[in-house]
């Protein structure tokens, strides 16, 4: 349930950095400098198989893709952040339309931080299996060396 639930959100996650890099260079926020279309698809092409492919390794069974998954959430996040920045202080925009891109971005980067929790949730949940499973081992070897001591 929480694998599918991080699988769920990676892609609205996913949806939501693409729909920020649209706002971001878009006329709206009046950046300065004119952007290609060629290069914003190119960017959403690139972050699309950086979020899919660890998706998909985690999807067939391997948790090392969630962790994959989780550093490009952070780069991606980081680049958010950096979004906040660049709007504030080199757009042209009115103040209103700086606050409104910057709450955007601030928005799409709690929900990454909401997307690391339930990692981190199911991170723990991995962990205590494995302890869990670990010790039901140790204590049927110490059954069986019990009952050979007898």
């Amino acid at each position: 349930m929480l694998k599918q639930r991080l699988m769920t959100l990676s892609i609205v996650s996913w949806v939501l950095f693409s729909a920020m890099n649209l706002l971001m260079s878009s006329k709206l926020v009046a950046l300065g400098h004119p952007l290609q279309m060629s290069a914003i698809i190119r960017s959403i092409i690139i972050s699309l198989v950086l979020y899919a492919l660890p998706m998909i390794w985690g999807a067939l069974g391997h948790n090392s893709g969630y962790y994959l998954l989780a550093m490009v959430i952070v780069i991606y996040s980081f680049g958010l952040f950096n979004g906040i920045v660049t709007v504030m202080f080199t757009s042209h925009a009115v103040l209103g339309i700086k606050l409104a891109v910057s709450i955007a971005n601030l928005l799409v980067i709690v929900f990454n931080g909401y997307w690391m929790v339930l990692a981190l949730r199911y991170r723990h949940l991995l962990d205590d299996k494995r302890d869990k499973d670990k010790l039901e081992e140790i204590k049927q070897m110490q059954q069986k060396r019990a009952k050979q001591n007898k």
